[in-house]
This record gives C-alpha cells, sequence and structure tokens, in this order.
C-alpha cells in the first residue's frame, strides 16, 4: 500500500513539473522567437542556475584550469555560460524556429564535402563533437541537406517530461536511440547501414582514459575512435558556434582523423575541442565536472605530476 502511494505522489509531482514546463513554455511562445529564446535565457540564468548550484560548479571548473582568472573574470564568463546554457535548452523547445536558424549556419571545413560524398556512397560517417555551441544546429542542418543524422538522447526519468522532450527533439532529425543498451545496438545497426550518426564524447568517463585537457588529466573515452576502427567509419570532428547575436550559428566539419591508436585519435579530438574553447570560453559546458576523479581511480594516481611523469 505504501509503495502504491509512493508511486501515485510521484506521477503527480511528475505532472506537475509537466505543466509549469508546458505553462512556461506556452507563455513565452506568444513573443517572437528572438524575445523568447532571450527571455528562456534570462530565466535560466537568473532562476534555474542557482537552484542547481552552477556558478559555483563552473568557478571551480574555471580556476582548476585557469588559476591565474580572477574573481571577478569568473564572474562575468558564469554569466555568459548559464545564459548560452539557457539559449541551448529554450531553443529544443521552439524546434521549427530554431531549425529554420540553424539551416542558415554559413558551413566551413573541407569535411562537409567529405560527409557529402559518404553519404551518397553508402560509407558509414561518426560526427563527434563536445558540448559546444548548439551541438543540434549539425542535425538541422544536415537534415536541410538531405542527410538523416542518428544521435542518442537521454531519456528524462518524468515519463510525461520526456514525451515532450522527445516530440521536440525528433522534429530537428532522426532517428534518435535511448541512451541504454538497446538503444546504443540501434545506433550502430544504423550506423553499419552506411548511415551518419552524431556523437558527444566530453563527459568524464571512469573507463576512459586520462587524456589530457586544459593541461590536467581528464578521463575520457576512447570508444568513439575505436567504434570509427571497427567499423570503418569516417570520423569527422564538427562545432556548431553560437554568433555574437545569439541566434546564428556558423558550422565547422574538420578534415576525417586518421584511424590509429585510439588514445591518439581521442587526445586530438580533445586537442581540437580546447582550442574551440579557449576562443570562445562562454560556448562551453563549464557546468561539467569534467576533470573529477573516477570513483573507480586511486586519488593518488591522479594527479597531474605523476600523470605526466608516466
Amino acid at each position: 500500500m505504501k509503495k502504491k502511494t509512493q508511486h501515485e505522489s510521484k506521477y503527480i509531482i511528475d505532472f506537475i513539473i509537466y505543466f509549469f514546463a508546458q505553462l512556461l513554455t506556452w507563455s513565452i511562445s506568444i513573443f517572437p522567437y528572438a524575445i523568447r529564446i532571450n527571455l528562456g535565457a534570462n530565466f535560466f540564468r537568473l532562476i534555474i542556475s542557482p537552484i542547481l548550484g552552477n556558478k559555483k560548479k563552473i568557478h571551480q571548473n574555471l580556476s582548476h584550469v585557469m588559476p591565474n582568472l580572477s574573481y571577478s573574470q569568473k564572474n562575468e564568463l558564469a554569466k555568459s555560460i548559464t545564459k548560452n546554457i539557457g539559449r541551448t535548452i529554450f531553443e529544443l523547445f521552439s524546434p521549427e524556429a530554431f531549425s529554420s536558424f540553424a539551416s542558415k549556419a554559413e558551413i566551413s571545413g573541407q569535411g562537409f564535402e567529405v560527409l557529402k560524398q559518404a553519404d551518397k556512397s553508402g560509407r558509414p560517417v561518426i560526427l563527434v563533437s563536445g558540448h559546444y555551441g548548439n551541438y543540434d544546429v549539425v542535425r538541422a542542418k544536415l537534415k536541410k541537406e538531405k542527410i538523416a543524422v542518428g544521435a542518442l538522447y537521454k531519456p528524462m526519468q518524468n515519463k510525461y517530461f520526456n514525451r515532450l522532450y522527445l516530440k521536440k527533439i525528433s522534429s530537428i532529425n532522426a532517428p534518435l536511440f535511448p541512451k541504454d543498451r538497446k538503444g546504443m545496438n540501434e545506433m550502430m545497426k544504423f550506423l553499419k547501414s552506411g548511415n551518419c550518426i552524431a556523437v558527444l564524447f566530453d563527459q568524464v568517463m571512469g573507463k576512459g582514459e586520462p587524456l589530457m585537457f586544459f593541461g590536467r588529466p581528464a578521463y575520457t573515452a576512447t570508444s568513439v575512435a575505436k567504434m570509427a576502427i571497427k567499423y570503418d567509419a569516417l570520423l569527422i570532428p564538427f562545432f556548431s558556434e553560437r554568433l555574437k547575436d545569439g541566434l546564428n550559428f556558423n558550422l565547422f566539419f574538420g578534415e576525417p582523423i586518421s584511424h590509429e591508436d585510439p588514445k591518439k585519435m581521442t587526445q586530438y579530438l580533445n586537442d581540437l575541442l580546447e582550442d574551440r574553447i579557449r576562443a570562445n570560453m562562454d560556448q562551453w559546458l563549464w557546468t561539467h565536472r569534467r576533470w573529477k576523479v573516477p570513483p573507480n581511480i586511486n586519488p593518488e594516481d591522479y594527479s597531474t605530476k605523476k600523470f605526466l611523469n608516466r
């Protein structure tokens, strides 16, 4: 009986959260897209971000890799970072307008022509990036180019909110696969069939390798590189960069990364991402605990000095 009551309470709470999310998105939908995104960005920065403790996380990460930054510099970056996070979130809840802006992104880099040729010939392609700019730009832009892009998504625990979320992100491009064993298997089948998938690689992974990122060891999964080698897929880095107006984007496709040692390939990806972030510090998701020591690792073996002396 107690279990049933707990379940009922969870459904009620989940529905209330879903209702208020719907109410919020509906209430700002009456405004033009540009105003809507700016309102969402400021709502996230001023209301949601303090609740999540984002400022503290951002300060900790910046202090870890850039100890020379002053407190006021970190504060200014925290404001811009949380605002950009808010923009990205609210863009996903206006998928039609977002896709319209994203599909106009100016493309640069030699990787785009390689991608188009691979799509025509049926060669598998893995597009890889980090949590930089709005990474869904690539899905919207390639939909306009008539290239299907498969991607993973993390299902929300709130089933009502998850339905809304999945409906919104699915309209940007398809197919989407849930981030679980079944979803991974389905995505691998899609890739092996000669299709394109887009993945992000820049979150801490306990089973990864302690590769360098901003001069510090950061555990990084090499699975993307291993996947590219296993399925003879082109591994093409991409970066969708937000422009100063906060609404438009540039989209860069790098040259395919040569298949060699997975650690070297992944370190190269870390270096590419770091270069992008250093040029536009506020466009990366600094709220990630990117440099944390995974629970399966001895902290004494994780120091930068010991790592560099290996």
